[in-house]
């Protein structure tokens, strides 16, 4: 996702879409593309907030570029993250079939390398 982080014209509420990343099996890999333009603002950016929780939720990340001469090398790290996905799995202890979200977390002993995991699941509903 190519994107400002800028809401103009939604026609659903962002945690509606937060809640769409979360239950899909997609990792959204959003890159930020900022405006020269306009001048840098310091402390708190919303728009670069929601693309970086959007990622990160999804199990994917965010990229940020100035200039779009950038992107090709943003594609191309984008690629080699895919390229070298692993899919792990696991029974939770906790049965109960309530729909609830459930944080999971991933630990590597290993150095200089990072999980990038999704943040959770949601469990099954009590009608299957």
């Amino acid at each position: 996702m190519l994107s400002d982080g800028q809401d103009t014209t939604s026609l659903l509420r962002y945690e509606d879409v937060l809640e769409l990343a979360r239950r899909s099996d997609v990792a959204v890999y959003a890159i930020a593309l900022h405006d020269k333009s306009e001048s840098a603002t310091r402390g708190f950016n919303e728009a670069e907030f929601v693309l970086r929780s959007l990622s990160q939720s999804s199990g994917g990340r965010l990229f940020a570029a100035d200039d779009p001469s950038q992107l090709p090398a943003i594609y191309v790290q984008i690629a080699d993250e895919i390229a070298s996905q692993y899919t792990l799995g696991y029974v939770s202890k906790n049965l109960q079939r309530d729909g609830a979200w459930r944080r999971i977390g991933v630990k590597v002993s290993r150095p200089n390398v990072a999980a990038r995991t999704k943040a959770g699941y949601f469990a099954p509903p009590k009608d299957r």
